[in-house]
């Protein structure tokens, strides 16, 4: 039984290898994670620590709530991807199934909204993270190809798994802005989110074993582009984005910095410094 007869057993008949029927699924997800963002904005304005922050960092804890919501559903996705599906397994490279089109469609809607607005706040604040915005147009022409191509379900499903951070991370963050950060809360929240980096790693060697296991499949019969793209990312991911962000979660558990914003926090504070001084 596949995942999203739990969620609509009309899903199952849906023609997903229509391009029509993707771009729609795309769009609801895009739709979907907009809503939940102006919720998120709405609801969390009732709160004076939203209200006293910068209004970039009132963009980034809305989009730690979306970020939650998404990582919450890619471990289940991919959980089952790993532990329970029999189907994607067989080939591959061109197995399908409704739950993999369902997951992936609303991956790709998921990332058209975060790059949207990670490059609109970037425009506006003249201040970017360079390893994120890799990170997520990466994932966005990564899943979009995979959807184009109907290929490497297998490996796109399996690989949302990666994402198991995600809520950890996003309460990290609010609750460093809230002045929570010596709290047991925090901190057990840190910790776990130190280790789920470390199930990363072993969900990256599992990716890679899935390759040995299937290489003459996969050398023989993904197409080009597919192939490009899913071992630049998983190469990126496993040597390079993973160490980097388990290294700075461990050194932020330790002690506890928002490195998103520490420039603008220290212009802050020497500026206030400066105010003082002058007065």
């Amino acid at each position: 039984m596949g995942l999203v007869e739990y969620i609509h057993p009309a899903l199952v008949d849906v023609d997903y290898s229509n391009p029509t029927v993707k771009l729609k699924f795309v769009g609801i997800s895009f739709l979907f994670f907009s809503i939940l963002y102006l919720v998120s904005a709405t609801l969390a304005s009732c709160t004076q620590t939203y209200r006293n922050l910068r209004q970039k960092e009132k963009i980034f804890w809305n989009l730690a709530v979306v970020r939650g919501a998404y990582g919450l559903f890619c471990i289940v996705v991919g959980m089952w991807a790993i532990f329970y599906d029999t189907e994607l397994v067989k080939d591959p490279v061109f197995s399908t199934t409704p739950t993999s089109y369902f997951a992936l469609t609303t991956t790709v809607g998921f990332f058209v909204f975060e790059c949207g607005t990670l490059l609109i706040s970037d425009i506006v604040y003249r201040k970017a993270s360079i390893l994120l915005n890799l990170h997520h147009w990466l994932s966005l022409s990564g899943y979009s190809l995979l959807l184009y191509l109907d290929s490497t379900h297998c490996f796109g499903t399996k690989g949302l798994i990666l994402e198991m951070s995600t809520p950890f991370s996003g309460i990290c963050w609010t609750l460093l802005k809230a002045g929570k950060a010596h709290t047991l809360l925090w901190k057990a929240n840190q910790f776990f989110l130190v280790h789920t980096f470390h199930l990363r790693s072993v969900a990256e060697c599992y990716l890679w074993y899935l390759t040995y296991q299937n290489w003459e499949r996969i050398w023989s019969a993904m197409p080009t582009p597919m192939f490009v793209s899913l071992y630049t990312q998983l190469v990126l991911v496993t040597f390079l984005m993973t160490p980097y962000w388990t290294y700075k979660k461990t050194q932020q558990l330790i002690t506890p910095v928002d490195w998103n914003f520490e420039d603008s926090d220290k212009n802050k504070f020497q500026n206030g410094s400066a105010s003082k001084k002058a007065v």
